[in-house]
């Protein structure tokens, strides 16, 4: 018996819907590994109660909640509707590999960059919320300066989507932002223009 393979399957039952229904269907393959007879049957029984969905919404809760709070200006330049449909293909792509949600928000941003979802603006917001977590990551050295590319007035822009307006008319201006940490550790940021 392993406690450690136990959790695994358990911690699995709560984040991956359908290994929880495999099990629950009895598949044998599902449950391999340095477990007992007895931690299997455990197991299936678990996948079938109905407190297990309990569990899983509470998890993608609190993985949505530290989302929104690392990420507040993509998040609300999605809207409800759009970020439901982003989070749950992230999710159904990238399944959580640690409790650190730092790392996942920075990997939220680079799934978002990739799916080249389109909404105006949204590029600019996401280089510049992940620009500030990269700054947050690096706490014992000195990271380097976070550079963001915006097409549009920066503080116009940001100004709009931090009051919860959407942005509409926002001028253009080609400009380079970049931001470093202060001896503090709080992050500055200075206007380059035009961007290179």
């Amino acid at each position: 018996m392993s406690l450690a393979a136990f959790q695994s399957v358990l911690a699995r039952l709560i984040l991956e819907p359908e290994f929880r229904d495999r099990v629950r269907e009895g598949e044998a393959a599902a449950l391999q590994g340095e477990l007992t007879d007895g931690e299997r049957e455990r197991l299936r029984r678990i996948a079938a109660d109905p407190g297990l969905d309990v569990n899983r919404t509470l998890h993608k809760g609190f993985r949505l909640g530290k989302l929104r709070s690392l990420l507040p200006l993509t998040c609300s330049l999605l809207g409800s509707r759009a970020l439901t449909r982003e989070v749950a293909a992230f999710w159904a792509e990238r399944p959580p590999s640690g409790f650190y949600f730092l790392p996942e928000a920075l990997e939220f941003c680079d799934f978002l960059a990739a799916r080249r979802v389109r909404r105006k603006y949204l590029r600019e917001i996401v280089a510049f919320e992940r620009a500030a977590l990269e700054l947050q990551r690096a706490r014992f050295d000195e990271p380097p300066p976070q550079l963001v590319h915006f097409e549009h007035d920066p503080a116009a822009l940001l100004a709009a989507v931090a009051g919860g307006r959407r942005p509409r008319g926002i001028p253009a201006r080609r400009c380079l932002a970049v931001a470093q940490r202060d001896a503090s550790g709080a992050v500055q940021w200075r206007i380059a223009e035009p961007a290179a």
